[in-house]
């Protein structure tokens, strides 16, 4: 799932920032210089020294104002006004969270990474040389008794001379620094991204919004500066310079605690959770990782979600007022407490104030842009327990959009399945079988999702209008369901893609056993609160019970092993009552003229691809009943329908000879997510060789000469001797046709002729 529309700009934008934080604007050999304050020896400061933490007044020079003000252009939010900070000395060997959160991202916005927590380490500080040097002290790198290594993540000049300060009673118990001037700007992950190999030179930094918080601080820092790594669609987004990245971290310094009884639960047997941050287990070399969660246990404080206002004015469009969009989104959050069977969330809509980037906020970012195609969840957790901190959700109009104008026309309160016209015969029994600033999550809008490009037509045949739900209900509850599979992530939750094979197709059926499964729309509807998966895979995971899960379960690496491990399928049997039908139906727009090849494109070779997966992976019989599914229509002998168009002989060969190119000779990338080739199982062996010899012989006499080479370039890939046998036979029929042709049809035969001795002598490579 693509948090970036286009996979290229994805790529580059990630790198992009990614070397922002690999690398400052100093030689990565030697650490700034102390730098002296830009105040006058005779300014008094307003301040009282006794936090452990406290920001000092720094006033910033006509000439660096100017040079911020352009620059930085409105983001900073004074830009006279900037700020050092001084530790208490006491505190320097204490143990801190550091934590790091990109706030705004230009260009780019939320699409390069806006929006995301970069992760957290567990730092502490010492004074030597003129500087204050930053350690990452988690205890997840000691190998053994004897090597506990110091790993050096900032050094900050010291700053000396600041004359106002040094007036300040009880600064000889603190040290000055510099916030924005260490030896790597962004420490926080530079070595976690510095896999990208790229650098970035920081022109500008900027301190602001110093916030004092019960156990600790929070302030961001601005930045723009230059990659040697050009982005070439930045000029798309508003950067003519294709080398220059601005932005705004969110940094969090807050005293490092562990939860009260805080107990980590194991990692069971199946991927039902996140793992936390893998830790060595000294004296031993083993890893070792468990599930990442919360603190949470009954008479728990609730856990405070705050929404971003920007909902406020998305509820006073026009378009959206008869929706109340705060109860929709609260019950996404809120929803989780009945699994729990106590208050664990509580949610409210913030203020103007708000800050996304604030480390002790956990927030529903809800944003007005209904251009953008996704929605994800992000976390804080602590290094050394996988303990959950914190956490925050992104959320756009996007999804409302889409259920107000598409969805609710067309979400079906009973299930419907179109049937096929050809038949096939079905087995009696189908098989089935996270800190680098990563999402736990980048959810993608229907609007982008391959099968909806160009599906319009199949959508308008496969659903019906609502019965049984209004509109205010189907587009409330689809953004409940979006919220509720966010929110289950920040639990930590895996996806369950299995979770829709409990949908049997009648009305009043559960349409899916859990809301981490990615739910074909007009399903997700009826999914507005948690399943009976999630049921039992949150109360396992917080100790409220010591049953794992029983319902059927398959998450993400499993949709290359599982051919049933489908994204966005329907049904207990998605086969036989979805991709197949989906398929078909496709085919026969396409053969009775009712759509074109290049129209359809995008949905045939996405359905293909699915229903292909069960050629290629599943059990033998169910390999050649879902071959069956795919040339059900347009297999040799073709029998063209009484009023078909004239074309429908052409057409149907075309469709036969692309299905069998891509289980055969079309490139891995266009596969899907299985690439192998189907396997040389008896059953399936016999259809497909059946099948080929017979459009290599044209028995039905509307084979292409393209169509038939292609046979036999298949034969051969196929590597089995029911294939050599067949190639072997087609040449002797057809050498033996060679005297009774003449003109073109003689020529293309003996090519054919030629083409079959090349591929059998030899015939295994």
């Amino acid at each position: 799932m693509l948090r970036w529309h286009f996979p290229l700009r994805r790529l580059v934008g990630a790198v992009s920032l990614a070397a922002t934080f690999a690398t400052g604007c100093s030689n990565p050999e030697q650490a700034p210089e102390a730098q002296t304050p830009e105040s006058s020896p005779s300014a008094e400061l307003n301040v009282t020294l006794e936090d452990a933490f406290v920001a000092i007044p720094r006033q910033v020079s006509a000439e660096q104002r100017q040079q911020v003000q352009q620059k930085l252009d409105g983001v900073v939010e004074d830009a006279g006004q900037s700020f050092y900070i001084a530790i208490r000395k006491s505190e320097l060997a204490q143990k801190w969270f550091l934590s790091a959160f990109v706030k705004q991202n230009f260009p780019g916005g939320v699409s390069y990474s806006a929006g995301s927590s970069l992760g957290t380490r567990v730092v502490s500080f010492k004074v030597q040389n003129g500087k204050l040097f930053v350690f990452d002290v988690d205890d997840r790198k000691t190998s053994s008794d004897v090597f506990d290594p110091q790993v050096l993540v900032e050094a900050y000049p010291i700053v000396s001379d600041y004359a106002a300060f040094n007036r300040v009673r009880g600064s000889d118990q603190y040290v000055l620094f510099d916030p924005v001037s260490g030896l790597n700007h962004f420490g926080v992950v530079g070595d976690q991204l510095g896999e990208y190999g790229q650098r970035f030179q920081v022109e500008l930094s900027f301190a602001q919004r110093f916030r004092r918080i019960s156990d600790g601080v929070t302030f961001e820092q601005v930045f723009t500066g230059y990659s040697d790594t050009p982005d070439p669609y930045s000029g798309e987004l508003l950067e003519k310079n294709q080398f220059r990245t601005s932005g705004t971290l969110g940094i969090g310094l807050r005293k490092y605690s562990e939860g009260q009884g805080y107990t980590p639960t194991e990692l069971p047997p199946l991927e039902h959770y996140f793992r936390s941050e893998p830790r060595l287990i000294p004296n031993t070399g083993q890893v070792k990782e468990v599930a990442a969660k919360w603190n949470i246990h009954p008479g728990m404080k609730p856990i405070k979600w705050y929404i971003s206002d920007h909902i406020l004015s998305v509820q006073a469009d026009p378009r959206y007022t008869g929706y109340d969009l705060v109860a929709a989104v609260k019950r996404g959050i809120e929803g989780w407490n009945s699994v729990f069977g106590f208050k664990v969330f509580e949610a409210a809509v913030g203020d103007s104030s708000l800050s996304f980037a604030d480390d002790d906020k956990n927030v529903l970012i809800f944003d007005p842009d209904d251009s953008v195609g996704f929605a994800f969840a992000n976390w804080r957790t602590n290094p050394n327990t996988g303990e959950i901190r914190g956490a925050s959700v992104y959320f756009n109009t996007l999804w409302l959009k889409y259920a107000d104008t598409i969805l609710s026309h067309g979400a079906s309160a009973t299930a419907t399945a179109y049937t096929p016209t050809a038949k096939a015969t079905k087995p009696a029994h189908l098989s089935w079988a996270g800190m680098k600033g990563t999402p736990l999550c980048e959810l993608e809008a229907p609007q982008f999702r391959a099968p909806a490009l160009g599906l319009a037509q199949l959508e308008n045949s496969l659903q019906g209008a609502s019965a049984a739900l209004t509109k205010k209900q189907i587009v409330e509850q689809y953004l409940t369901h979006v919220v509720l599979h966010e929110v289950g992530h920040t639990l930590g939750l895996r996806h369950n893609f299995a979770g829709s094979r409990v949908f049997n197709g009648t009305p009043g059926t559960q349409r899916s056993s859990s809301v981490m499964d990615y739910v074909y729309d007009p399903d997700a509807v009826y999914g507005d609160t948690p399943g009976s998966y999630d049921v039992q895979a949150i109360r396992y995971l917080y100790g409220l019970s010591s049953q794992l899960p029983t319902d059927a379960f398959c998450t993400d690496q499993d949709t290359r092993l599982d051919p049933y491990c489908i994204r966005y399928d329907r049904y207990d049997d998605p086969l036989t009552f979805w991709y197949g039908p989906y398929h078909q139906l496709i085919i026969e727009l396409i053969l009775e003229g009712s759509a074109t090849f290049d129209e359809l494109s995008y949905a045939f070779n996405s359905y293909s691809n699915t229903e292909f997966q069960f050629v290629r992976a599943a059990n033998p019989e169910t390999q050649a009943y879902a071959y069956d599914l795919a040339m059900a229509q347009v297999r040799p002998p073709l029998v063209v329908p009484d009023g078909a168009i004239p074309e429908y002989a052409a057409l149907a060969d075309g469709l036969a000879t692309r299905i069998l190119s891509r289980l055969y000779l079309d490139p891995a990338s266009q596969r899907g997510s299985f690439t192998n080739n189907p396997p040389n199982t008896p059953a399936l062996t016999a259809k497909v060789v059946t099948d080929l010899k017979s459009i290599l012989l044209n028995v039905d006499g509307i084979r292409s000469y393209a169509s038939r080479r292609t046979a036999v370039d298949i034969l051969k890939t196929q590597q089995s001797l029911p294939a050599y046998s067949a190639l072997r036979e087609a040449k002797n029929t057809l050498t033996a046709q060679l005297p009774t042709l003449s003109g073109d049809t003689l020529l293309q035969t003996e090519d054919l002729v030629a083409r079959i001795s090349a591929a059998i002598s030899p015939y295994y490579r």
